[in-house]
């Protein structure tokens, strides 16, 4: 029946198209008065317009949606634009369902307007007359079916500023049919007995509705004769099944996207296709990207994923952001080698509930805020400009410790000092504390997936998951305080030992710098000038106080030292929080008045942007990123910035894209989440058709070129 309205068609425009002229103002051919119009009268140079195909039917005649369902043909334009205008993809409004002779079809009766955005080149000559052509060819039905066709233009005129039209309200009310760009709640698909099951959770406030429909973005994929049923597991929790189209059903379907339509509102929705319908959609998604062992290890349900966390947290010690914090708890080591069984056990176990309690901690408000309707990762606290002031200053005050400017007995570093005399584990509780609080944001190997399957899980699942990723973090240190025999195998403390502490603190401070890095993305040059102005305020406390509070200078003396020492501490804190929160809140204000130009050369990435490349037929590599993430950074460098890479981008016409998650960006996040995924680094390569290829977090160059060659 398609076949054959197709071939009428065709047939029908070509002979009706014969000697056709083009026309200005409304035309009617059959059932249909059809008129092209824009919201502006006068063109900007570098802005962006919209045109409007705006039908008009009579009663009871429709014409069809991009996916015309069971019959009909979809609407096309043929444009002639002058120079410097590019016209983009038709925005198609949300389509209603049309039953005709028994088949279903998707289309819109009465009235519509199919928005198309139309760029204009920024080196468009002012003055200069618009004339632009839309050849449009459509089929409109009711009991029979008549071929469309019609030569519109329309005269519009370059200049400095654009001049609004009337048909304000026209457009206005287009936008309102337009499909929203997301939905309220979180939905996640599986293929079953030839049927996509669409699990629709609530998220947020919004109650799910009673009725719900789902309409494919391309035809042969859902079944529009087959009626899909929406049904209720709980509260906040439905399913909606939609039948597959027959020649869908015969290959596997990898993904989904379309419109979900309720009774009096729609949305866009899309999504990777998972193998269960009563599991998370992170865990479909890891289980569908991952390979291997991990791969293997995630097919075991929860053993599997408390492994991995097990196996994450021990690999992440050897993280280049936790490696200098890592140093300080070696060198504890070492200078206690020699103590008795117990309190090693104290001191290892102290250790582990600072790291495993900050763990803890941690994904417990990460879990708060989301259930607050916040879309927020894990790593989040990095993407807070006065958390990273602060951890930068603790972190310089840890260096300042280690190469001999202070000495002080009760902090974090200095307990280990008089451990021995005053059995006092509270050093090694917070060295874990800081430990967690650095290493959490490092999405190391294996992290990536399981984190993200934590963080969509059920609470207690979550708190699991992560606990037993923070032991093992843990479990090196925790293991030499049960078999302190091991401490055996470690170098004797000797002289040399303080040369290795003042060694140490130049680690805390390599880690110091790239924190202030960490503040200029988040707040620019000032709040680099703000920090290392604080950091100043800062060491000069920290040398009072070595040199005044010794015990060789009277009472008198040691009180005054630490009291200014305490007002310039407290002084320089207050000056980096204010300053870097000033910072940071100018930065986003002056961010929203200035297009992203991406990251290194690379296109900002969007959702739109992608829809957009792979409309036309461009693949799409997607590096999702942060500053503050060493792995990311280190990617750059060795693999996805090199000139070989570049060129193997170019040569195969892949469109580079960065999704920067230095701050908080709540679609980047729900990308993320998409894959499976609760932080960065995340690569993944869109084939033209959509489909997706997730690369591995440690990159190469042949790792790419792999994933290139093999899926384009």
């Amino acid at each position: 029946m398609k076949l054959l309205l197709q071939t009428i068609f065709l047939f029908c425009v070509l002979l009706g198209h014969v000697g056709l002229g083009a026309a200005t103002g409304p035309q009617i051919s059959g059932p249909a008065r059809v008129e092209l119009i824009s919201d502006v009268t006068q063109v900007a140079p570098g802005e962006a317009f919209y045109l409007a195909l705006h039908f008009e039917l009579e009663p009871h005649w429709h014409i069809y949606w991009k996916n015309s369902g069971a019959s009909g043909l979809p609407v096309e334009i043929d444009w002639e634009l002058p120079e410097g205008l590019i016209a983009e993809e038709i925005q198609w409004p949300a389509p209603q369902r049309i039953e005709l002779g028994g088949l279903m079809s998707y289309g819109f009766e009465n009235t519509v307007s199919l928005l198309v955005p139309v760029r204009a080149s920024s080196s468009l000559e002012l003055g200069m007359p618009l004339s632009i052509r839309a050849d449009v060819f459509w089929l409109v039905c009711k009991e029979e079916c008549l071929p469309g066709d019609a030569s519109l233009t329309l005269d519009l005129v370059s200049g400095e500023k654009s001049v609004i039209s009337e048909s304000t309200s026209l457009f206005d009310a287009a936008r309102e049919r337009l499909p929203k760009p997301t939905t309220p709640w979180k939905v996640s698909g599986m293929v079953e007995d030839e049927t996509l099951i669409l699990t629709i959770e609530q998220a947020g406030e919004k109650p799910l509705p009673g009725e719900l429909y789902f309409y494919a973005d391309t035809g042969g994929v859902i079944d529009p004769n087959a009626v899909q049923d929406l049904s209720f597991k709980g509260k906040g929790l439905a399913e909606l099944k939609a039948p597959l189209a027959i020649e869908q059903s015969e290959q596997s379907l990898k993904s989904f996207s379309g419109v979900l339509q309720s009774a009096s509102e729609s949305w866009e929705l899309n999504g990777l296709v998972g193998v269960k319908a009563d599991q998370d959609n992170s865990v479909m998604t890891a289980q569908q990207t991952s390979q291997g062992f991990e791969g293997f290890l995630l097919k075991l349900g929860l053993p599997g994923q408390l492994l991995l966390a097990f196996i994450g947290g021990l690999i992440l010690n050897l993280m280049p952001c936790v490696l200098p914090v890592l140093s300080l708890k070696v060198f504890s080591l070492l200078k206690h080698s020699g103590q008795s069984r117990s309190k090693a056990l104290l001191h290892g176990g102290a250790y582990a509930v600072g790291v495993v309690s900050s763990f803890l901690a941690l994904a417990g408000l990460l879990l708060f805020i989301r259930s607050l309707g916040q879309q927020i990762g894990w790593g989040f606290q990095l993407q807070s400009p006065v958390f990273v002031a602060v951890l930068t200053v603790l972190i310089f005050l840890f260096a300042l410790n280690l190469m001999g400017v202070f000495e002080l007995g009760t902090s974090l570093i200095g307990a280990d000092a008089v451990v021995s005399q005053r059995r006092d584990s509270l050093g090694s509780f917070g060295m874990g504390v800081l430990a967690a609080v650095v290493g959490a944001p490092c999405i190391g190997p294996f992290l990536a997936t399981v984190s993200g399957i934590a963080l969509q899980a059920d609470p207690l699942i979550c708190l699991l998951i992560f606990g037993i990723m923070g032991f093992g973090l843990a479990s090196p240190f925790l293991l030499i305080s049960i078999f302190p025999k091991l401490s055996a195998y470690l170098p004797k403390p000797g002289a040399w030992m303080e040369s290795l502490k003042q060694f140490m603190g130049f680690l805390l401070m390599a880690t110091t710098v790239f924190l202030i890095y960490v503040v200029g993305t988040l707040g620019g040059a000032e709040a680099i000038v703000r920090l290392l102005t604080s950091l100043l305020i800062v060491s000069i406390a920290a040398w009072v106080y070595g040199r005044w509070s010794v015990p060789i200078r009277s009472k008198r003396t040691r009180r005054i030292a630490m009291s200014v020492s305490f007002l310039l501490l407290l002084g320089g804190l207050a000056f980096a929080i204010s300053g870097v929160r000033k910072a940071h809140q100018q930065m986003v204000a002056n961010a929203s008045d200035v297009s992203k130009n991406g990251n290194d050369g690379w296109v900002a990435w969007s959702a739109e942007s992608v829809e957009s490349a792979l409309a036309n037929k461009q693949a799409v590599f997607i590096d999702f990123t942060a500053s503050w993430c060493l792995i990311c950074q280190l990617n750059k460098k060795v693999a996805l910035r090199t000139e070989a890479t570049e060129a193997l981008f170019e040569d195969y016409g892949v469109v580079t894209m960065a999704a920067d998650w230095t701050s908080y960006d709540p679609d980047i996040t729900k990308e993320l989440e998409r894959f499976g995924r609760s932080g960065v680094p995340l690569y993944v390569l869109y084939a033209p058709d959509g489909s997706t290829t997730v690369l591995p977090q440690n990159l190469t160059h042949s790792k790419i070129r792999e994933a290139i060659e093999t899926s384009l």
